[in-house]
């Protein structure tokens, strides 16, 4: 007779790299799109600041959208990706 724990024990030990994996997935994806984001922030408000506007010209509120912004934007890009996959999900 098999042993009724093995199983649960197979998927058990099963789990736990799955869970790494999805894990580690995850956080490479989020480093991606900030540094995307980072780089388009950094474009944008680069940008204005070569247009003339006084408001770019000042160090701490760039240093401060150039940390927020990219921020945000990764928040709102896994919100549209969960959005997604919630939306097209096969329905069983």
């Amino acid at each position: 007779m098999s042993d009724p724990h093995s199983r649960k024990r197979t998927l058990h030990g099963l789990a736990i790299p799955a869970g790494c994996l999805f894990a580690t997935f995850s956080a490479l994806i989020t480093c991606g799109l900030l540094f995307i984001n980072g780089a388009l922030v950094l474009a944008v408000l680069r940008a204005f600041s070569r247009s003339g506007a006084d408001w770019a010209r000042d160090v701490r509120l760039m240093q401060f959208l150039l940390l927020l912004v990219p921020v945000i934007l990764v928040v709102l890009q896994w919100k549209l990706l969960d959005y997604l996959r919630y939306r097209f999900r096969r329905t069983r």
